[in-house]
């Protein structure tokens, strides 16, 4: 809108709002970064490497981006906090605020919600209760549950078929002879023009960035739950391509809807540097990081170049399946 006021044309709309979202993206992702004291160096290399093509763009990619970074770094803040009653009135309005920001971004990034039951507040006094309970109770309790499950799966599967949609996201991620491309596909990262040993490079690189990064010890419900995440989103969303079209459903998930959820991994990942007494140095870590940003940034470049002008092809957008 600003650019139109400059001057109405199309191209300097284009850029207008190509810049605009890159000073807007950089700016709160600084603060951000400031403000995440357990893993400011995996979260840059996975929005920043993840997103090279998104915080350049026209589109509201950025500001999905910036909402989803910063309930991440926020929710980061809320595991450390035993007890509900401890979280600042500040901070509960800031979650709150972070929790209606998602109504406008993309709608898979919903599947984050999931994670909020890994935090100890909230899941630490119903383990208590729980084991308290009497035989009787917990049986009981355990009828209720499978009861509401029941429930809950016959009233979905009248919609779609549950059955049908587990089997079919066994054979297209689970069933080698049947794959093919679609498990690889899941996890790139980086732009899809660059060769898939980059993108293997930099996961290896980015687990041991995680690694490395800091000293901390998560607890055990935070870690499982956080990487399960992941792995909701990632069924969540197939669940929804295969309604929309079940022939384009593995076509259509790529690891770009995926890979900000990576960041999930952080509390198994630190965990496990810390079991087998994985150090870096901060230094090293910065290095690294910084190296790796620079190197797949510059490939990107010389790849986009390539195929624009001498290829005469798509320069940034390929199809890996």
């Amino acid at each position: 809108m600003i650019a139109r006021l400059i001057y109405p044309s199309l191209g300097i709309m284009d850029y207008g709002g190509r810049i605009a979202n890159l000073i807007c993206f950089s700016l709160i992702f600084y603060f951000l970064i400031k403000k995440n004291e357990h893993a400011k160096w995996s979260m840059i290399l996975i929005f920043m490497v993840g997103g090279i093509q998104k915080i350049f763009s026209p589109s509201y990619d950025v500001v999905s981006f910036l909402v989803f970074s910063a309930f991440v770094v926020n929710l980061s803040d809320l595991v450390r906090i035993e007890k509900i009653r401890d979280v600042g009135l500040k901070k509960a309005i800031y979650t709150i605020f972070l929790i209606c920001s998602f109504y406008f971004i993309k709608s898979n990034y919903i599947f984050a919600f999931f994670a909020l039951l890994g935090l100890p507040m909230l899941y630490r006094p119903v383990i208590d209760k729980v084991r308290k309970l009497s035989s009787l109770g917990k049986t009981f309790l355990s009828m209720l549950i499978i009861g509401i499950i029941s429930v809950a799966y016959l009233f979905l599967n009248k919609k779609m078929s549950i059955f049908t949609i587990i089997k079919k996201f066994i054979e297209n991620y689970m069933n080698v002879e049947l794959m093919g491309n679609n498990a690889k596909q899941l996890w790139q990262v980086v732009p899809t023009t660059l060769p898939i040993f980059v993108n293997i490079l930099f996961i290896l690189i980015l687990f041991i960035v995680m690694m490395g990064e800091l000293k901390a010890t998560w607890a055990t419900g935070t870690v499982i739950i956080f990487s399960l995440t992941y792995l909701v989103n990632w069924f969540g969303i197939f669940a929804g391509f295969f309604i929309d079209s079940a022939s384009l459903a593995s076509t259509n998930l790529q690891g770009r809807y995926l890979s900000p959820f990576l960041f999930f991994f952080v509390p198994f990942v630190q965990n496990l540097g810390k079991k087998f007494n994985f150090t870096m140095s901060e230094k090293s870590v910065r290095r690294l990081s910084v190296w790796t940003i620079i190197i797949i940034s510059v490939l990107y470049l010389v790849v986009t170049f390539y195929r624009s002008y001498v290829l005469k092809i798509t320069p940034t957008w390929t199809n890996n399946a």
